[in-house]
């Protein structure tokens, strides 16, 4: 097979978009393309490291007595992982990362009553651009399950890391994924 370099991708813009708390039934984007559904609001700036998505999954080794040789390796357990790092500090971005706590936005700014973070089962969208390509991809129940330390520093920003396990759908899916990208286009 033949190296093409037109077909490397370097997906360096984009989004990250999120329901309200609890929300968990606005309209899903269908394709790459069409705007996302009011109900998903955007993060806002993501840091430099951009977005990392991890699939694990764990095996067993069967090994036989002939050879004392590996002879199966059976499929086990699996998650799907996104991690994004949040760059602003807006309602958005709170509400993501003090679920179940009150929010209120007041004349100064906002007050938060915060409480242990309690289950937040949302919908995500992580939309990834490279030049007139895209990449979205469509989490239909993601939650954040590790939060990073908010660190206030002369040095650097003040982010929000938080990582997002992927929960399965009614159709047994944890993501959609959507190419905008006419080198994969029917022909």
């Amino acid at each position: 097979m033949a190296v093409d370099v037109n077909l490397i991708r370097a997906y360096t813009n984009g989004l990250v978009a999120v329901t309200d708390f609890g929300v968990t039934g606005a309209t899903a984007p269908t394709n790459a393309s069409s705007p996302l559904n009011a109900s998903f609001k955007e993060i806002g700036a993501v840091s430099e490291d951009g977005i990392t998505e991890a699939t694990s999954q764990d095996r067993t080794d069967v090994y036989i007595w002939q050879g004392a040789t590996l002879a199966r390796r059976i499929a086990g357990q699996y998650a799907k992982t996104i991690t994004v790092a949040a760059a602003e500090t807006n309602m958005t971005t709170l509400g993501v990362n003090y679920p179940g706590s009150t929010i209120t936005q007041t004349a100064e700014g906002v007050s938060i009553a915060e409480k242990p973070p309690v289950t937040d089962i949302r919908q995500w969208v992580v939309h990834g651009v490279d030049g007139t390509r895209a990449l979205r991809l469509y989490i239909p129940r993601g939650e954040v399950t590790e939060r990073g330390d908010v660190v206030w520093s002369a040095g650097d920003i003040t982010i929000y890391e938080w990582q997002v396990s992927c929960y399965v759908d009614v159709s047994g899916n944890v993501m959609y994924r959507y190419y905008l990208d006419e080198s994969l286009a029917t022909p």
